[in-house]
């Protein structure tokens, strides 16, 4: 939390510049710039360390990421990176960012370091947890098994395919030959055609209208039964 924010100040995009700086240090270093890792600090603290405390630079910082992150958590707001006019055009003129190509990235024409997979998984199993985290003690039990394994680990929401499932819209899409099992990725497979019927804008648009008429036809027997 940038200081103008601890102090009850007003403030504009000067405290997202300093969530930036503390983001990129977090990154570099490996923890937030103003806490310890081998001590446990109560917010009193850390509010207090937010205010006047300075962040220390490991050996990990370059000179340019060091330059950065002093200009971006500087405690006076008119003082700090991206608040001096200029905003995000400050911040991408620094030297740390001079090999990259703003335009071509925010056109999506440079290809990034690592695209993860659509269909891969990237956590640990729940048992495994116990081992690398610097909890002790904590005991898992089947019922946890079961809550985790309803978490979200994809790209597409958990509501979202539970609500393509109840409206059937995407069963014509899930259509294999009767020998086969449904490949890994069916986008890159040739899996049988769907028979004729509907398109997929007349399906949905039936869903909703038939939702409405169930739900008009409910509240007239509601209203004519009271009677």
């Amino acid at each position: 939390v940038a200081p103008e924010v601890v102090k009850n100040e007003r403030y504009t995009f000067s405290a997202d510049w300093w969530s930036l700086g503390c983001l990129i240090f977090e990154m570099i270093e490996g923890h937030p710039p103003f806490t310890q890792p081998k001590r446990k600090l109560i917010r009193e603290e850390i509010e207090q360390m937010v205010k006047e405390g300075q962040e220390e630079y490991s050996s990990k910082f370059s000179e340019d990421a060091k330059s950065l992150c002093k200009m971006l958590l500087a405690k006076n707001p008119s003082d700090r990176l991206g608040c001096q006019g200029g905003g995000a055009i400050e911040v991408k003129s620094h030297s740390l960012f001079r090999i990259i190509n703003f335009t071509r990235l925010e056109a999506g024409r440079l290809k990034p370091p690592f695209a993860p997979h659509p269909l891969a998984v990237y956590c640990k199993d729940v048992l495994d947890i116990e081992q690398f985290s610097t909890v002790k003690g904590v005991e898992l039990e089947p019922s946890d098994s079961s809550l985790y394994h309803r978490f979200c680990t994809g790209c597409v929401s958990i509501t979202w395919q539970n609500e393509m499932i109840e409206t059937g819209c995407f069963d014509e899409l899930n259509v294999f030959p009767l020998d086969e099992d449904p490949p890994p990725d069916p986008a890159g497979a040739n899996h049988a055609s769907p028979k004729p019927n509907e398109g997929l804008l007349y399906r949905l648009f039936w869903w909703q209208v038939n939702v409405k008429l169930k739900t008009s036809i409910c509240c007239s027997l509601y209203f004519f039964g009271s009677d």
